[in-house]
């Protein structure tokens, strides 16, 4: 509800626009008798939560022009949709925005906003805002990510399209990271034999610095759709700056070569 609450407050959504809010809900026993505000509507899907699962059910039943992805651990600040409008109207071959947070980011950028794929700075998968147009050209999002490497995998969706995404300076949201929520797992004394997945593991996640993907289940459930559909993701920011380069240049096909060699090579 603080995330609720300071959405509908921190814009003047009688007025300026209309707001609608979804939320899916994992929890199928959750307390029905709860209220919510009027304006939102609660869906509680019978299949297993996967957080593009998720995310699919809100946009298939969202009707607005702008349509926000959001984690429920945010805490929005005054006028933040604005800011991205304005971009929006700026620009109008943006179609991909996210905030900052400004706990962490507040003197980052030296400009209103920022071209760019990066996952954590320029694509933040705790807010995603899209017009609705990328889904009418990306479809939908893909359902095998169940929660980690969600955010790259949207990153490099963007680009093989041909989809701007910018990060504005002005546009305020907080994400209660490791606050709101702390996860635990059995598995974090030991690492997974090689065929716990059920899949081949690629022999670079046995360096010490990533036995954190080896030592929890679901990160490795979803690092391994990763890498079997784009490749090795540590080369994801390099590639990405040559794709960016390419599309700029209106050159959106060769990017697709270029995505479609690093998947076939596991680059």
């Amino acid at each position: 509800m603080n995330c609720i609450n300071s959405l509908m407050s921190s814009e003047d959504f009688n007025k300026k626009y209309q707001l609608e809010i979804i939320v899916v809900e994992s929890n199928n026993e959750y307390d029905i008798s709860y209220t919510f505000p009027e304006n939102v509507k609660v869906i509680v899907p019978k299949e297993p939560f996967g957080f593009h699962r998720y995310l699919n059910i809100g946009i298939q039943n969202a009707s607005g022009d702008f349509l926000a992805l959001c984690n429920n651990d945010l805490i929005f600040h005054q006028s933040w949709f604005s800011e991205i409008v304005k971009v929006s109207t700026e620009r109008r071959d943006i179609l991909s925005f996210s905030p900052i947070d400004p706990t962490k980011e507040l003197h980052k950028f030296s400009s209103d906003y920022v071209l760019g794929y990066k996952v954590t700075q320029h694509i933040k998968g705790w807010c995603l805002i899209c017009k609705k147009e990328v889904f009418q050209k990306i479809k939908r999002l893909d359902n095998r990510f169940t929660f980690y490497y969600s955010d790259n995998d949207f990153a490099l969706t963007l680009l093989y399209h041909g989809i701007k995404n910018a990060v504005v300076s002005a546009s305020h949201v907080e994400h209660l990271h490791k606050i709101a929520t702390k996860e635990s797992s059995t598995e974090k004394d030991r690492f997974l034999e090689p065929d716990s997945a059920g899949k081949k593991i690629p022999k670079y996640l046995y360096h010490d610095s990533l036995k954190w993907i080896l030592q929890d289940k679901r990160v490795l459930h979803d690092h391994l759709i990763y890498y079997n559909k784009w490749g090795n993701p540590n080369s994801m920011y390099r590639i990405a700056k040559y794709a960016e380069s390419l599309n700029n240049l209106n050159l959106n096909v060769l990017t697709r070569i270029l995505l479609g060699v690093k998947r076939a090579f596991k680059i």
